[in-house]
């Protein structure tokens, strides 16, 4: 790795151990030493396997994702600075108003009460007005989160790449050619993590995204859905070979276990199919698509179901 790429290769590592960091925080409040050890290890694996791929170039990533959230650092900096400054020329203004004349021989407790509460008016406004810039620049960074394509822990497309890319799908031509859609889900995964840890159950979710990414055509993408779901638009194909996709990954995840602290961990898949109709959007091929999950896990899991 030239030196050139180690400022990007940094940053990415943080953020990818953060991501971590809050996948697990979210379902516990504390963490083992070797569990937190376990997450650096994944982190820089995740990212050294992405680079040596080709899959991410550092220093394009490094680009595309420090700007957006460098011009809203800017702008906090930029906010507070000016709170300060406000906060000043008000603190400066009533301590003038509050100096005594070489003629007054006795303190006006009633001026000074006056302009303590004056003050207090002005320093809450001022404080309203910066925790409403606060909330303002938190809501940009979480619609910037948003426009990202990329689920930060798998980095499998997100539910936002999904949409965009459905919109895309159909406004090239609906009728060329047949569009297919898996629902999948891991099978038993609160188990995993009630077993294992959540910091395995993120190395499942990892490991899942690897090799289903892996066993797809060349224009297929992986989306997950949320949790443990994840979605793939199969396009340019027939039932047949939908169905011979949906178990080709029902083997490769019988056949493939994730490594953690030296014990194997059974993967399983229940998965969903169904086509699309002239009338079909993104939600109600959704909706099918997860009625033949529900069968699949209510007929023994580790199967695929179809609702055509």
């Amino acid at each position: 790795m030239e030196s050139t790429q180690i400022h990007p290769f940094l940053s990415l590592f943080c953020r990818e151990l953060s991501v971590h960091l809050e996948s697990v925080s979210a379902q516990q409040k504390t963490i083992s030493p070797s569990d937190f050890a376990e997450m650096v290890s994944t982190a820089t694996r995740e990212i050294l396997d992405a680079y040596l791929s080709g899959s991410i170039e550092l220093q394009e990533h490094y680009a595309s994702t420090r700007d957006g959230y460098k011009e809203i650092a800017i702008r906090s900096i930029e906010s507070f600075a000016e709170s300060n400054r406000t906060i000043e020329g008000i603190t400066l203004e009533q301590s003038g108003l509050l100096g005594c004349s070489e003629t007054q021989k006795y303190i006006d407790f009633s001026a000074i009460s006056e302009k303590i509460c004056d003050l207090q008016s002005h320093l809450g406004d001022e404080v309203s007005r910066a925790n409403k810039m606060i909330q303002e620049l938190n809501s940009q960074v979480h619609e910037l989160e948003l426009t990202t394509t990329l689920d930060p822990l798998t980095k499998a497309f997100n539910r936002h790449a999904l949409q965009k890319h459905f919109t895309e799908l159909l406004s090239k031509d609906r009728f060329s050619h047949e569009m297919f859609i898996l629902m999948i889900d891991i099978d038993a995964f609160k188990s995993i993590n009630d077993k294992y840890g959540h910091v395995a159950g993120d190395k499942v979710l990892i490991f899942t995204s690897k090799l289903l990414k892996k066993a797809l055509r060349d224009g297929d993408k992986l989306y997950r859905f949320g949790g443990e779901e994840f979605v793939i638009l199969l396009n340019r194909t027939d039932l047949e070979g939908a169905t011979l996709v949906g178990n080709r990954l029902l083997n490769l995840c019988r056949q493939n276990k994730p490594l953690y602290q030296n014990k194997q961990i059974k993967v399983t898949l229940s998965i969903g199919l169904t086509a699309m109709h002239d009338d079909d959007t993104l939600d109600t091929l959704i909706h099918r698509s997860d009625v033949a999950l529900y069968r699949a896990k209510k007929s023994g899991k580790d199967r695929l179901e179809m609702e055509v």
